[in-house]
């Protein structure tokens, strides 16, 4: 239950990261943001739950996990656009 829980809130963080980074019109549009805000709250969700149901330090670590997911996502698109466009 704790590695699903935590797996499924790192993948929640990368793809809110990739929706983050997109320069297309899916991010420009309200759909998009709201797709990108659904994803965030989702992904904070399953933080407090870990935080409740497993303790403060779970939860903690979970919510770094997430911050570092998303911010990895977020530099790998950038890293891979940048290089797609040579």
């Amino acid at each position: 239950m704790l590695f699903r829980l935590i797996g499924t809130t790192i993948i929640l963080g990368a793809i809110t990261g990739f929706a983050d980074s997109s320069e297309g019109e899916f991010s420009r549009r309200r759909g998009g943001q709201i797709v990108q805000g659904v994803f965030s709250i989702a992904s904070f969700i399953l933080v407090g739950a870990a935080y409740w149901r497993f303790g403060w330090k779970i939860g903690l670590i979970d919510l770094l996990l997430v911050i570092i997911a998303s911010n990895v996502a977020l530099t790998v698109h950038r890293y891979c656009s940048k290089k797609s466009g040579w």
